[in-house]
């Protein structure tokens, strides 16, 4: 077994059916037991991660802030304990005395000879350099090339290596100050220069300005990086350090900026002598102040270690904090810092007293929670689906709550409790929303130290969300949800602020977070995207959705079986204003209604509705075919709702709608064309697969369906004779349970027998007769059907035929009449119903034309079934799909009332209850 099937999301397997019905009830207890353990399992989850969301050791810490008032008894200290600075302070303490703490350098008393070192090493690779260039010019301007050529490889070798990197023309500089010492290369006299080199001029500048800075003492490190005003230079030789300013000496930097500022005021208008000269200082220049960074970092850490955490002390005996007191900053500390000395006396070992007073209040909490469920909302309670639903988002509500109390600066009012309450509003209902509120609010007040603001402001905040969404009609409604949420927040958070008068900054702060909190509700679109798609449900929004006729099933209803789309549209108008009425679901029952049909779109030309003038197909067919091909149109909607992925909610309107109830039309028309000696009619191959309709909005739209098309067969839709249809139509359904399982009541089928008898009263536009006006006004001649007024209310204690669950297989065909009457829940075939199969469609489409001669020899006898609905042939009536094989018999009827009995009622109703 699968993890989604043990879990109860995976669809259901079909249930036995005939002799092998009982065979199933031999997994009742282990089906009970397992529905009491997920259920168990759920509710454990739900209490352990409470009990461990709650915030551990420094409860304080989290749960008291500034600017409180104390609600608990007067607290006085059982011992001595110190009082513990805020860890920030500490840190903040420790950091800055890292901070003061200057840093160490070596006074290193060899810099100058070092640096002397490294101006006679550039020396001499300048000499070599030169030379080799000289050569080079020498060679070439004899016509020795290929010594020429050695030359210049090395020279530009020489270069390369050198210590000092010069641009191409201060080479360039270089290069013809040295030519023009020698007389034999120099191109502007023929007598040798006087002076001294220019390279070698410019590096005794450099030489000398660097002794300069070694005398004041230069460090290795910028001065910007030393944040101390003083540092620490230590003579290891002499054994002796001092202190000196940092203003007092050059940083490498600092020395550098100002070597070129020395250069260039020497050389004004030389600017490329002055960027040689800086070029040598800095290759030759030697520091005489090192960082020592490990005598440093040792100094830090032993000062920043001196810094203390505490502050003082409480004495054992002292009040640490009266009962109504304001928090202050001084009094959270010792509150802070008795909860730590708590804590280090017991090893770290959470009190078992406080881990069960924290079990008690999460085991309240959620068996309220879960009794309320069991109770008032049982169709949940056994759903393990929206049970599992409903847990996921309370822990993941619950765990945020664990991660937001364990940050300091966080407030639980940025916890998104509200968007929890929008999503299950929408997914289930508000009460489930607002009991769901209530149950997070009161687990959040428990972690805050049983904060009644917060309590009352969560709740309240989700309130308003609840009942911004219990009408949700599309998307931009979650931006007005966040607003009220918000708005609820406001109201509580600012009434504690003038009652109890906390501090501004405090009341800023948690706006700020409740804004944030409130913010979230926005983003429910996309969350209830996500449940929609993981546990299959199906919300108001996507039932909006779905009702567009420009969907692309219905799109194509319209335009393939246009007539059968018209009646959609007429079934959906009655079934939303019954279910309205009733209090049902009637955005789901229209959109049921308006799916209902579709599999009409495989043979539109075998209903009714959509057939022309002309032959019917069904004239060639056998009852029994006519019947097969008017009851697949299920099982092909079925087909075409789980191709276009239709909620299963929906789907299960389509082989609900008719139940197992009897194609009467056909049935009755086998029935007369059987000889006396021919075996006799299967009643099983007339009925439809099924099951019955399940819910009050599918049993909404089975009656729906046969009143609309059962009224389109009368000539006279009258006040009366619309009434007698739709009490035939019902008292017919009931006989045959299929209302059995639909949870409605006598009262909820009198109220929708009255809205669909004012629905089609405005359709048909039929007036109404005044109190005084003359009866006789209505057409006698006409005979009327009418419903008994008295029903027998054991008809509504048997059981109707229930094939099986799984509606996309085809009922069992070859069950004898017999062996059908041995299978539990199976009523006695009954007889053929001439008032409903005359109020088909089918009857309508095969019925001779007035002042024709079928019809004149018919007039003396006809039948008040006009009247009446086609309920077992509700795919005749309800669906109006078209047979018309022939004229349908009529039987003499009698009148009672204002309409009319027919002669055999008595033997249909015995026949019906037998």
């Amino acid at each position: 077994m699968g993890i989604l099937e043990s879990v109860g999301l995976t669809k259901r397997k079909a249930r036995p059916v005939g002799q092998d019905l009982e065979s199933g009830r031999t997994d009742e207890e282990s089906q009970a037991r397992r529905h009491w353990l997920v259920r168990g399992g759920m509710f454990l989850a739900l209490v352990v991660i409470t009990v461990l969301a709650f915030p551990r050791g420094e409860v304080y810490e989290y749960t008291v802030d500034i600017g409180d008032t104390w609600r608990q008894p007067t607290l006085v200290a059982s011992f001595n304990f110190p009082i513990r600075k805020d860890a920030d302070r500490v840190s903040r303490e420790r950091q800055t005395a890292r901070q003061e703490t200057p840093p160490y350098f070596q006074e290193l008393p060899g810099a100058q000879a070092q640096m002397a070192a490294n101006r006679d090493t550039l020396r001499r690779q300048l000499d070599r350099i030169l030379e080799a260039y000289a050569d080079y010019r020498f060679h070439a301007s004899r016509n020795q090339s290929a010594a020429a050529r050695s030359d210049s490889t090395r020279y530009v070798e020489l270069r390369r290596n050198a210590l000092v990197t010069l641009t191409p023309g201060q080479w360039r500089v270089l290069t013809d100050s040295y030519l023009r010492q020698i007389p034999e290369l120099s191109q502007t006299s023929r007598e040798p220069a006087t002076g001294q080199r220019l390279d070698l001029q410019l590096l005794e500048d450099a030489f000398g300005l660097g002794t300069q800075l070694l005398r004041i003492g230069v460090m290795n490190r910028s001065r910007d990086s030393v944040y101390t005003d003083n540092i620490i230079i230590r003579n290891e030789e002499e054994s002796v350090q001092r202190s000196v300013s940092k203003d007092n000496v050059y940083g490498l930097n600092e020395a550098y900026d100002y070597a070129r500022k020395q250069f260039d005021e020497r050389y004004p208008n030389d600017e490329t002598r002055a960027g040689l000269a800086y070029a040598f200082f800095r290759d030759i220049f030697q520091t005489s102040l090192r960082y020592m960074r490990a005598e440093t970092i040792r100094e830090r850490d032993r000062r920043s270690g001196e810094v203390t955490a505490y502050v003082g002390g409480v004495r054992e005996g002292e009040v640490i904090v009266q009962k109504g007191e304001r928090i202050t900053e001084e009094i959270k500390r010792k509150l802070t810092s008795l909860e730590r000395e708590k804590n280090e006396r017991t090893a770290g070992q959470l009190p078992w007293w406080q881990l069960l007073g924290e079990a008690i209040f999460a085991l309240v909490t959620f068996l309220f929670f879960f009794y309320y469920l069991f109770q008032i909302r049982r169709e949940i309670w056994d759903d393990e689906r929206d049970m599992l639903l409903i847990s996921i988002t309370l822990l993941a509500i619950i765990a945020l709550f664990g991660v937001t109390v364990r940050i300091p600066w966080a407030h639980l009012y940025a916890v998104p409790i509200a968007l929890a309450a929008v999503m299950l509003t929408i997914i289930f209902n508000s009460t489930i929303g607002l009991f769901s509120t209530l149950v997070l609010a009161l687990i959040g007040g428990q972690m805050t130290g049983l904060d009644l603001e917060f309590t009352f402001a969560s709740f309240i905040a989700g309130a308003l969300g609840v009942f911004s969404v219990r009408d949700i009609k599309n998307r931009g409604q979650f931006v007005l949800s966040a607003g009220l949420v918000f708005f609820g927040y406001l109201l509580v958070i600012v009434a504690t602020y003038l009652y109890l008068g906390t501090p501004a900054d405090r009341l800023g702060r948690e706006l700020s977070f409740a804004a944030v909190g409130a913010s979230f509700t926005i983003t429910a679109y996309l969350v209830l995207w996500i449940l929609e798609r993981t546990f299959d449900v199906t919300t108001d929004l996507t039932l909006l959705e779905l009702s567009d006729t420009n969907r692309p099933l219905l799109k194509d209803l319209s335009l393939k079986a246009p007539g059968s789309f018209n009646h959609s549209l007429q079934v959906a108008n009655l079934a939303e204003a019954a279910a309205d009425r009733i209090g049902a679901n009637a955005l789901l029952t229209r959109v049921g209604a308006l799916y209902h049909d579709i599999g009409k779109m495989k043979k539109p030309e075998y209903f009714v509705e959509n057939q022309r003038a002309g032959a019917n197909p069904h004239d060639k067919l056998k009852p029994r075919m006519s019947a097969l091909i008017i009851a697949s149109h299920v099982k092909e909607g079925l087909d075409l709702a789980k191709k276009a992925n239709l909620p299963e909610r929906v789907v299960n309107f389509i082989p609900t709608h008719h139940g197992t109830a009897r194609i009467e039309y056909f049935y009755r028309k086998a029935v007369e064309q059987t000889a006396p000696d021919d075996s006799p009619v299967l009643e099983s191959e007339f009925r439809y697969p099924g099951p019955r309709p399940n819910s009050k909005e599918t049993g909404i739209l089975m009656l729906s369906d046969s009143v609309e098309a059962a009224s389109r067969s009368l000539d006279d839709p009258t006040h009366n004779r619309l009434k007698s249809l739709i009490d035939l139509i019902f008292k017919e359904r009931i006989e045959d349970g299929q209302l059995d399982d639909t949870g409605l009541t006598f009262r909820d089928l009198r109220q929708i027998k009255d809205t669909f008898l004012q629905m089609l009263l405005g359709i048909y536009h039929v007036r109404v007769k005044y109190p005084d006006q003359d009866e006789q006004m209505e057409d006698e001649d006409r005979p009327v059907v009418s419903a008994p007024t008295e029903i027998d209310l054991d008809t509504y204690r048997s059981v109707s035929i229930l094939w099986e669950d799984d509606v996309v297989g085809t009922p069992e065909q070859s069950v004898s009449a017999e062996r059908l009457r041995g299978i539990p829940g199976v009523r006695e075939t009954r007889a053929p119903r001439p008032d409903l199969a005359e109020a088909s469609p089918h009857h309508r489409a095969t019925r001779p034309r007035p002042g024709g001669p079928e019809d004149n020899r018919q007039k003396d006898g006809a039948s008040s079934a006009e009247g009446s609905a086609d309920t077992g042939g509700a795919e005749t009536g309800a669906d109006a799909s078209g047979d018309g094989a022939s004229n349908a018999s009529t039987e003499p009827t009698k009148k009672t009332g204002d309409g009319a009995e027919p002669a055999d009622a008595k033997t249909q109703d015995d026949a019906s209850t037998s």
